[in-house]
């Protein structure tokens, strides 16, 4: 039997008696469908899997975003189709705690959307806790739900961004979170500023508000302005009020929406301890395609 308890009071909920091993059924996508629309973000407490398992059970909400350079990449140690997260390195080594690998850290430290910053925002994500740290180490990730956000913005600033248009940046984004961007890395993986609106509507019609670590400004504002605006709603919606820490276990697959939700990463500040996480992303819809072809595709068409 599967059950569902809300951990935090405004969303999050964790989804108990769910086995990832066995095929999936009908039962089980219903009742992870419903969850997630009522509380944005769950936890599906599970043993480990394989990250077949994982993929598999991604696939029964919609198409994958694949990583960078799918078609091209190895399997090694894990299946092309996950994104990594952790301190590992290709050979499954820990990485040492440098400036240079926890300045590459600092973007995933603000909270954002995954993807948000291509045409087609991504649907959810799945992370899966395969070796994590103990809790009082670090490595928590944070989350905050946008629709909670927008039902506590002063009715101003409500009527300010209806029916504005969200500016998103991934590297105006890295350079506001503090992060070296230079003419090569701009010139290797173009990355051309998209649209989306601030205000997105869920299916069961609550309001959200868009914004996130890769949300730079406003359309039709000056950069100073717009970018001022949406730093001050970043900065309401994420109040500690709004914010649920999720302490990993092994085994543990959190699942977000990035259209109504943000995360964000807490430092880990050692090198003592390995951390393993990998990501399934889902899109809306579409073909299973890897984001940076996607957005080549998109910036031919649009030459």
């Amino acid at each position: 039997m599967i059950t569902v308890n809300r951990l935090h009071p405004l969303f999050f909920a964790e989804i108990v008696g769910a086995d990832l091993t066995a095929e999936p059924t009908e039962a089980l996508r219903a009742t992870v469908q419903q969850a997630m629309d009522e509380h944005g973000v769950c936890v599906v407490r599970q043993g480990p899997i394989s990250d077949e398992q994982q993929i598999r059970f991604a696939r029964l909400f919609g198409p994958l975003e694949l990583p960078p350079g799918y078609g091209t990449r190895p399997r090694g140690r894990m299946a092309p189709e996950l994104f990594f997260a952790g301190n590992l390195d290709l050979e499954g080594n820990i990485k040492p705690l440098t400036p240079a690998n926890q300045n590459i850290a600092k973007g995933a430290e603000r909270f954002h959307a995954d993807s948000s910053f291509n045409p087609l925002p991504s649907k959810w994500s799945m992370l899966r806790g395969v070796e994590c740290p103990p809790p009082e180490i670090g490595g928590d990730t944070l989350f905050v739900d946008l629709r909670v956000g927008y039902a506590h913005l002063p009715q101003a600033l409500k009527d300010k961004i209806e029916g504005r248009m969200g500016i998103h940046d991934f590297w105006k984004g890295r350079e506001y979170a503090g992060l070296e961007v230079n003419d090569e890395m701009r010139a290797n993986m173009p990355m051309p500023p998209v649209l989306h609106p601030l205000v997105r509507v869920s299916g069961d019609g609550r309001k959200a508000v868009f914004v996130g670590g890769h949300c730079v400004g406003v359309e039709g504002m000056s950069e100073e302005e717009g970018h001022a605006l949406v730093e001050e709603i970043y900065d309401h919606v994420t109040q500690p009020q709004f914010v649920h820490r999720h302490h990993w276990t092994q085994g543990d697959i959190v699942i977000w929406d990035n259209r109504f939700a943000l995360h964000a990463a807490t430092p880990l500040n050692t090198d003592q301890h390995r951390r393993d996480m990998r990501r399934a992303t889902i899109n809306e819809s579409g073909d299973e395609i890897d984001t940076y072809e996607y957005r080549r595709r998109q910036n031919e068409a649009a030459a």
